[in-house]
């Protein structure tokens, strides 16, 4: 079987049934699709978030790796995490104000 290029098959009949003219249904599918993407960006963001924090963190505090932390190493990832996590929230605020600024205008 032949994909195209977006990854459907390239036969005349896909097995899928047409989309009905009705626009409330094809709303309803579209608003669903945009929610379920939604929710594949905001994992993608937390995804990248922890591991940005574990490399980054591991890093900066973990100077002796051993088989337990110390509570000098806990108390600096504990710092580094949350001061990653507050500028990751400014950030996205900002970031957000100005996408809906620039779509208002």
């Amino acid at each position: 079987m032949a994909f195209s290029l977006f990854g459907g098959s390239d036969k005349k009949d896909s097995g899928v049934a047409p989309v009905s003219g009705d626009s409330s249904n094809v709303n309803s599918i579209k608003e669903n699709l945009q929610a379920q993407i939604l929710q594949e960006i905001a994992l993608t963001n937390a995804t990248e978030l922890i591991s940005k924090i574990s490399n980054n963190c591991y890093e900066k505090c973990i100077l002796n790796p051993g088989s337990s932390l110390s509570a000098a190493d806990a108390a600096c990832l504990d710092q580094c995490s949350e001061k990653y996590i507050q500028a990751w929230n400014t950030i996205s605020r900002r970031y957000l104000a100005r996408v809906q600024s620039e779509s208002r205008n």
